[in-house]
């Protein structure tokens, strides 16, 4: 599926960006959807031959919206893989246990969609030096498989 670490969460970094996009998505329909509908007391007068054209919209709506809830659950299904590589499926674990503060730079830099300099702000380090250690970190994990780095396990244990 993946050949590295660093591919693992690039793929993660476009899940959550493409969550992201869904529920801004959304959100956007869902302000749409209010104003569907919102008949008043006055005449109106049909200006379309189609009787049924507000619950083609409404089915329509419905239909986008099951689309995108379905492609946001695919991205937190690997979010969530990631993020137990980064601290173990109990938060005991995984990459954290093993090489410390870097592995918050990759969920930062990766999963929390932040830009290396706010990233490392965030931190307390340079950015060259957070991705200096992030390297180190996605190179370690590499070495040591995505099982033990689940358990906090190194390879020496």
């Amino acid at each position: 599926m993946h050949a590295t670490a660093r591919e693992f969460f690039e793929s993660a970094r476009e899940a959550a960006r493409d969550a992201a996009r869904c529920r801004r998505q959304l959100d956007a329909m869902e302000c749409r959807a209010d104003g569907l509908g919102g008949g008043g007391f006055e005449p109106r007068v049909r200006s379309t031959p189609d009787p049924d054209r507000m619950g083609a919209r409404v089915a329509a709506l419905a239909d986008h919206g099951g689309m995108l809830e379905r492609r946001m659950e695919e991205d937190y299904r690997l979010i969530d893989a990631a993020c137990a590589v980064l601290y173990g499926r109990d938060s005991r674990g995984g990459l954290y246990a093993l090489v410390g503060w870097p592995a918050d730079a990759i969920y930062h830099h990766y999963l929390a969609l932040r830009t290396w300099e706010e990233t490392a702000d965030l931190l307390g380090y340079s950015a060259s030096h957070t991705k200096h250690a992030v390297g180190m970190a996605l190179e370690f994990a590499d070495a040591n498989g995505q099982m033990w780095t689940e358990l906090g396990r190194g390879m020496a244990e």
